[in-house]
């Protein structure tokens, strides 16, 4: 029943939203003085609306928060979306251009990154499951080993007919012997290659990956420190972290050898000039990082006039976040060094002759025992070694964004624009959260001032009456 009677007063817009994103206690519909840490985000920017736009933007923010953790990936977009809608149709950004520009942007960068994504985003996982796995048809990367594969097969079709149909004998107690041989010597030494080839290659996948997860870690705190300690020069802090979200964009095309940044990637964070500035750097993650470098030099400005104290704080933090963009041009240069840098080809080549002669001789050697089952036989043992060997090639340079095994590099990116995002929001929140507390204590202050004067007004007139009498 008390849940039930929540849920009513809910409805009825009697919860209050809280600026952190959670659902605060039932209060009465219409109170007479709410505790400014109570009061939601949406109850400050709509203070001078109607009761009926309160009650309505309230109660989406408390519906939105709580059906958040139940909603599927899609719903969560879309209710992300609506909740951006709302922030901007009330004005809640009104005196912060840069959140207002991302907030506008968030849809259609969401849209073409997710898009251009798909292929790794909505393909089966290594953690789905036996069975979808085994399933798998395109992530298994079959054209990478298709042709070798086919002329296996087909020799082994070859030679069984020569056997089973045109009577053609093979020397079966000769080649019995190089079975025996094959066994001892030969598969162990392709055994050894195609593991040491493997495991090279899925240590330059996870290499890659690392670096990525680092580009984002580092854009966090870069992002971070910047809101932080750069608040003296809004118009050049803004600019820093437009360009500390294109970082990971111009990464992303650069190591993928595009030349075109669609505007939407980075809509909210850049406009045309400035995308068509990074398409034609000769080294885009450079540019960026110059362009971030630019900013916060002009934000944190130390001339003779500054006093020792601000200098030496500005100069501690442009040091920290230097070496922060230090880190993150650390990155694009592994990723450089493993996309230029194949494993030495006498690996695949000694690898790839060798198998490819093991797989062609294996038919005359099972002719004579498996008969028409030799093709069968030959053209699943080749698919599985060939397979490791195409398994290898495909994750040793994982940049390719048509490929399902390579790395989510969108996905990477709407992670780090949408956390650049939410850092800006919630530092707006805050200085909207101070505003609202300033005029909340100016109330206060108000209303003791008008109580106090009423006091000593009525002393005075006790004290005037109190002297007639005595008179």
């Amino acid at each position: 029943m008390e849940k039930d009677s929540n849920m009513s007063r809910m409805e009825e817009g009697e919860v209050v939203g809280s600026s952190t994103g959670r659902c605060g206690d039932p209060r009465t519909a219409n109170p007479k003085r709410l505790q400014s840490s109570a009061r939601s985000m949406s109850m400050k920017i709509v203070r001078q609306q109607s009761c009926l736009e309160v009650v309505e933007i309230d109660n989406t923010f408390c519906r939105y928060q709580k059906r958040v953790t139940i909603a599927c990936d899609d719903e969560l977009y879309m209710r992300e979306t609506s909740m951006n809608h709302i922030r901007l149709s009330v004005g809640l950004y009104k005196g912060f251009p840069l959140a207002q520009s991302l907030l506008k942007g968030s849809p259609a960068r969401e849209r073409i990154l997710k898009e251009h994504g798909i292929k790794q985003t909505d393909h089966i996982k290594g953690t789905d499951g036996w069975m979808k796995s085994m399933c798998a048809w395109e992530p298994r990367a079959i054209d990478n080993f298709l042709v070798p594969w086919m002329i296996v097969t087909a020799n082994a079709l070859v030679t069984t007919l020569l056997n089973e149909v045109g009577g053609v004998s093979f020397n079966y107690e000769a080649l019995g012997h190089w079975d025996t041989v094959y066994s001892l010597v030969l598969k162990t030494s392709l055994a050894f290659l195609l593991v040491f080839r493997l495991n090279r290659c899925a240590v330059r996948y996870w290499e890659t990956r690392t670096m990525w997860g680092n580009v984002t870690r580092v854009s966090r705190s870069l992002a971070s420190a910047i809101l932080t300690h750069c608040g003296d020069q809004p118009h050049y802090r803004d600019q820093a972290i437009r360009w500390t979200g294109a970082y990971c964009v111009a990464c992303m095309h650069f190591i993928r050898r595009e030349t075109k940044i669609p505007s939407a990637e980075l809509a909210g964070f850049l406009k045309r000039p400035e995308l068509d500035q990074i398409e034609h750097a000769e080294h885009a993650p450079l540019f960026v990082a110059s362009q971030i470098r630019y900013y916060l030099r002009k934000t944190l400005a130390v001339d003779a006039s500054t006093p020792a104290g601000v200098a030496y704080a500005r100069v501690t933090h442009m040091n920290y976040m230097s070496s922060l963009i230090d880190i993150l041009i650390e990155q694009i240069s592994g990723m450089e060094r493993i996309r230029s840098t194949p494993l030495p080809v006498v690996y695949t080549s000694h690898l790839r002759t060798f198998l490819f002669v093991y797989m062609m001789f294996l038919p005359y050697i099972w002719v004579h025992e498996w008969a028409w089952g030799t093709v069968i036989l030959v053209s699943f043992t080749a698919f599985a070694l060939f397979g490791i060997e195409g398994a290898s090639s495909e994750v040793e340079i994982p940049f390719n964004k048509h490929r399902p095994n390579h790395l989510a590099l969108d996905a990477y990116c709407v992670t780090i624009l949408d956390n650049i995002q939410n850092l800006v929001i919630h530092e707006a929140n805050l200085v909207l959260q101070e505003q609202q507390n300033a005029e909340d204590d100016l109330e206060q202050q108000q209303l003791y001032g008008v109580k106090e004067c009423k006091d000593d007004q009525s002393l005075n007139r006790s004290v005037s009456w109190g002297d007639v009498a005595n008179a």
